[in-house]
């Protein structure tokens, strides 16, 4: 019992040393291997958007539409007072 016990760790033994080897014959040795880095600076300057591209006026589907608008502020809002309609929904709609 004892004698198969040491030969089945000595075949082990031989067949991780032969996988070694024939792994090391077929990949070659590791090599260093370099990178070419790009250096760059990153600035925390803020800018403003083009308005060609963000265009305050076009439709936002985040915020509410105003189909009789004619006024809007900075943000794409209506400036204009729409309390005198009593509906609440009668401002509000699709384009």
């Amino acid at each position: 019992m004892k004698t198969d016990l040491v030969t089945s760790i000595g075949a082990a033994i031989v067949g991780a040393l032969i996988a070694y080897f024939v792994c090391n014959l077929f990949l070659g040795p590791i090599e260093p291997v370099t990178f070419k880095t790009v250096s760059s600076t990153v600035s925390t300057e803020l800018t403003n958007p083009d308005v060609k591209v963000f265009n305050y006026k076009a439709i936002n589907p985040t915020i509410e539409v105003y189909v009789d608008c004619q006024e809007y502020d900075e943000a794409g809002e209506c400036t204009e007072d729409n309390s005198a309609d009593t509906d609440s929904n009668s401002n509000q709609g699709n384009p």
